[in-house]
């Protein structure tokens, strides 16, 4: 005769308090960290992209960086003490032909998201036209 397996039940809804709970947190953890945003020039195909992710995701306070092709922009959500500034991160960029301007450092609950229009920041440089 087998003995029946039992299973945790997963009809049961979280306790309101337990999600309140667990709200409180992903606050305090979304406060503690800064969003980095770029116009990203040199910014075409989906591989650099992805390429440029990996090698950002291995910076010490990095803890998530995304690269847009379509929108030519950068994303990164840092630790508050991580030391990437824009000569840094122009220098890891440059082996895959990228440059970032227009850098945004800010806490990343201080204001909506929204993409920088490549267009309307501070001058291309002559080799990403």
């Amino acid at each position: 005769m087998r003995t029946p397996i039992l299973h945790p039940p997963y009809n049961k809804v979280p306790k309101r308090g337990f999600l309140l709970a667990m709200a409180l947190v992903a606050s305090f953890v979304l406060k503690a960290q800064h969003l980095v945003q770029a116009a990203v020039d040199g910014l075409q195909d989906p591989l650099v992209a992805y390429e440029a992710t990996l090698l950002l995701e291995q910076q010490e306070g990095v803890l998530m960086a995304r690269f847009d092709v379509r929108t030519q922009n950068m994303m990164l959500r840092v630790t508050p003490n991580c030391q990437l500034d824009r000569a840094t991160l122009n220098a890891l960029l440059a082996p895959l032909a990228l440059h970032a301007r227009c850098l945004v450092r800010r806490t990343a609950l201080s204001q909506p998201f929204r993409h920088i229009d490549p267009a309307a920041c501070t001058p291309i440089p002559q080799q990403y036209k």
